[in-house]
């Protein structure tokens, strides 16, 4: 592909994050301009006076708007539930979000679009895009195109169908998207395509999985013998995550078990669960944290954690933890089982189950063989996930949507 301009829409953009898709936007933005393309982001500000416009940040050329909404995108998840329904209707319709992103697309004159997170930057938006035959790579880090929470997961539970609300918002996105004549979707997991196309025309579009082109950094301290097993959990604190399955499942080992587990992150059940397992001995939470130092305490783990209730797509920490050796027991659900094979690189648990995940956490203690070899199973397939190869299937793909 000629190395030409690209604009990333990402509503959020490091250091403003929410989740893994904002990672995922900066390392591909960052992999693209040093293959020689010139990138800019658009991404929303925070507030009024954390407005930029075409400035240089980080090496990235970047637009930060305030768009006419009554809090910010990055305050989304904590505003008040009677909000949010006038929030979605700008986000649909608002004149001013196409009038913001034309002013964008006439300043910075791309030749190609990359979307990561068109919520908050307004759905009606697009249709600039469109209008400018711009060929555009969407990247689907969520069901975003079928369901307005982005999950198709409510109240602890799966959508089995599209709620009203969410039929009439996926038939405006596909709408939207039918207005393009050169645009593809890529997912970083089949799961995710697979579970969107029940709610979405995928199939009327180009569409691949891919990993996300991340990279992470590199321990700076070397792994160090322990006297015990230790288990690490990163992510939200949510119930969505599973994380009060896997802290249950735990708590039932410590009278008989010599472990520890370290728990990073930070969210809305955090301070239930530090005043129910704070004190234990055995349990260690963290918060937020660095990625660096993320990699230094996974190299010194010996079993990554991933309980999620809900279809995760392609976790980030589940290729952080794999590219650096450490093996990974996750749900057998979404993109998880696409990453660990069970008893291979890891282990496999159904969702939601207390007594296997407790079982798996004992096994892990009990037979430190089998977590040798996941170990040895897991480092022999770290170039699975090297960022280039990644990065080199994705730009394939770009190419093959710039050129339709």
């Amino acid at each position: 592909m000629t190395k030409k301009r690209i604009l990333v829409l990402a509503a959020l953009f490091p250091p403003e994050i929410l989740g893994g898709a904002e990672m995922s936007a900066l390392n591909l933005t960052r992999w693209l301009a040093a293959r020689g393309y010139e990138v800019a982001v658009l991404a929303t500000a925070s507030a009024p006076d954390k407005v930029v416009h075409g400035e240089m940040i980080d090496g990235i050329r970047q637009w930060r708007v305030w768009m006419p909404r009554r809090y910010a995108m990055l305050n989304f998840p904590a505003a008040p539930r009677h909000q949010k329904p006038t929030w979605h209707l700008q986000d649909h319709f608002d004149p001013r979000n196409a009038r913001i992103m034309s002013r964008v697309l006439d300043e910075f004159r791309p030749d190609m679009v990359n979307i990561h997170i068109v919520q908050g930057l307004g759905y009606n938006a697009l249709a600039e895009i469109a209008a400018r035959d711009l060929p555009t790579v969407f990247f689907l880090h969520d069901l975003g195109l079928g369901c307005v929470r982005m999950s198709m997961f409510k109240d602890g539970h799966d959508c089995a169908t599209q709620c009203g609300v969410c039929k009439l918002s996926a038939a405006y996105k596909s709408m939207q998207l039918h207005k393009f004549r050169r645009v593809g979707l890529c997912s970083p997991s089949h799961a995710n395509l697979r579970r969107l196309e029940q709610v979405f025309p995928v199939a009327d579009f180009p569409n691949v999985s891919i990993l996300n082109a991340n990279r992470y950094p590199a321990p700076t301290i070397e792994r160090a013998p322990r006297s015990k097993v230790h288990f690490v959990y990163v992510g939200r604190l949510h119930h969505a995550k599973g994380i009060q399955v896997l802290l249950e499942a735990a708590e039932g080992l410590a009278s008989r078990c010599d472990f520890q587990m370290t728990v990073i992150g930070t969210g809305p059940d955090e301070e239930t669960l530090r005043t129910k397992y704070a004190s234990a001995g055995w349990c260690d939470f963290r918060g937020f944290i660095t990625q660096s130092e993320i990699s230094n305490i996974m190299v010194n783990a010996d079993l990554m954690c991933i309980p999620s209730i809900w279809l995760e797509n392609s976790p980030g920490v589940v290729v952080h933890a794999l590219g650096l050796g450490l093996p990974v027991a996750g749900s057998d659900r979404g993109g998880i089982p696409e990453l660990i094979k069970d008893d291979h690189n890891g282990a496999l648990v159904p969702v939601g189950d207390v007594a296997r995940w407790r079982r798996t956490l004992e096994q892990a203690i009990l037979d430190p063989n089998r977590l040798d070899r996941w170990r040895r199973n897991a480092a022999a397939d770290r170039e699975r996930f090297d960022q280039q190869a990644i990065g080199a299937e994705i730009e394939g793909f770009m190419n093959r949507i710039a050129t339709t």
